[in-house]
């Protein structure tokens, strides 16, 4: 063969190797393509479903009891709700023994939607574990359910302190119970309202005792420190 043969024969070549190239490379990519879409159409079915979860925490106004809290996490909202506890929780005497246990069913839970109970105190709830379940429905009209199945500790709560309330609401609340309060023994004259009064009197001293202190520098060519200002006792 002469070199043009040759010099043909090795575009032909370099040809049929770049179009392989390509279609390896076509192949590859649309492989990648397809796993990112499905990757993100899973990641976005996740983050659009509801989370239900029910947790045991402290009384905003008094640490010592407890209340039942049932949160939706989620970003979808949550139907027909059932939240069972193992062993049973204590429910507090008031209740009642014929009384359901409190949020073990909920029709509807919007999304970041919280709603609480009063359970008891939290003497018998410490050094227990539940095993918490809750289930719920992501569409109302399908049979099909969503759960979730997880153990409580309880025993965090042992040792737990706190100063002043958790709640800064909380805070307020109890500031202006305790305004009110203070402002009705006035209004019912059990308590006299102390004031410091200025009136027209001291104004008239301030007036004369600041002209005597102009007078003063004006004499002595200085300032003088005001030491008479002020309404006095």
């Amino acid at each position: 063969m002469d070199q043009a043969t040759w010099v043909s024969l090795a575009k032909d070549l370099g040809g049929v190797i770049g179009t392989l190239v390509t279609a390896v490379a076509t192949i590859f990519l649309w492989l990648v393509t397809r796993t990112l879409a499905k990757e993100t159409n899973r990641l976005a079915k996740a983050s659009a479903q509801p989370q239900v979860v029910a947790t045991i925490e402290s009384n905003r106004w008094a640490m010592q009891y407890a209340d039942l809290h049932v949160s939706n996490t989620g970003n979808a909202t949550a139907y027909d709700i059932l939240i069972t506890f193992e062993p049973p929780l204590p429910i507090d005497d008031l209740r009642g023994s014929d009384l359901p246990p409190p949020l073990h069913t909920l029709s509807v839970l919007k999304p970041g939607q919280e709603l609480h109970s009063s359970l008891s105190k939290f003497g018998p709830l410490i050094d227990k574990t539940f095993i918490v379940t809750v289930s719920w429905r992501s569409n109302p009209s399908s049979p099909e359910r969503e759960s979730s199945v997880y153990p409580l500790d309880m025993r965090f709560i042992r040792g737990v302190t706190r100063l002043g309330s958790a709640d800064p609401l909380t805070q307020i609340a109890e500031q202006m119970k305790k305004m009110r309060e203070d402002w009705q023994s006035v209004a019912q004259g059990n308590r006299r309202v102390k004031a410091d009064v200025f009136t027209s009197r001291d104004r008239s001293r301030q007036a004369r005792e600041m002209e005597a202190l102009w007078r003063q520098e004006a004499e002595s060519g200085g300032p003088i420190d005001d030491v008479g200002s002020g309404p006095q006792p």
